[in-house]
């Protein structure tokens, strides 16, 4: 025979599952197992209403890509950072290491960018990182086939956007 559940976790159970959490998440964030979950609720007069349940799903979608944009947008800050600082520096070594953390934290942006296609806005930031990235990798590439350490300088070609692009 198994081990009552305390009267606590019971109503932590009971409380996840009137907030309209699925029966395998409240199990997931409680330990106790589905088959529990679903008599506790079933004594308690709760029931696992897919309605209900669909609702607590849109929300938690909701919240994770909000997370993401937190996530994202912590990402371009570290790498504005990271640039600040690769133009403050004088060792070679140094100036290589910050350009590969620029390239890996690029990379890390547009890939957490790209979980929520279909934006207008976040594809053509994804543009731009993707090309900022590029010119990353050329930069770093021209830098290990130099012969001197000194840093080589990106050349810049007119885009068809007006811009500059390497």
């Amino acid at each position: 025979m198994s081990t009552p559940i305390p009267d606590d976790k019971r109503e932590e159970v009971l409380g996840l599952a009137r907030s309209g959490l699925s029966r395998n998440e409240v199990s997931r964030r409680t330990g106790v197992s589905t088959a529990s979950v679903s008599r506790i609720a079933a004594a308690a007069g709760v029931t696992f209403d897919r309605a209900t349940t669909a609702v607590a799903v849109e929300a938690r979608v909701i919240d994770l890509k909000a997370a993401r944009l937190n996530l994202a947008g912590g990402l371009l800050d570290d790498i504005a950072e990271a640039r600040v600082r690769l133009h403050q520096v004088s060792e070679p070594r140094e100036f290589f290491d910050l350009a590969r953390s620029v390239a890996v934290l690029t990379n890390a942006h547009v890939r957490i960018a790209g979980l929520d296609n279909g934006d207008p806005e976040a594809e053509a930031a994804k543009s731009m990182l993707g090309d900022l990235f590029t010119a990353l990798k050329t930069q770093a590439t021209q830098y290990d086939s130099s012969d001197d350490d000194t840093p080589v300088a990106p050349v810049l070609e007119p885009s068809h956007d007006g811009g500059e692009h390497p």
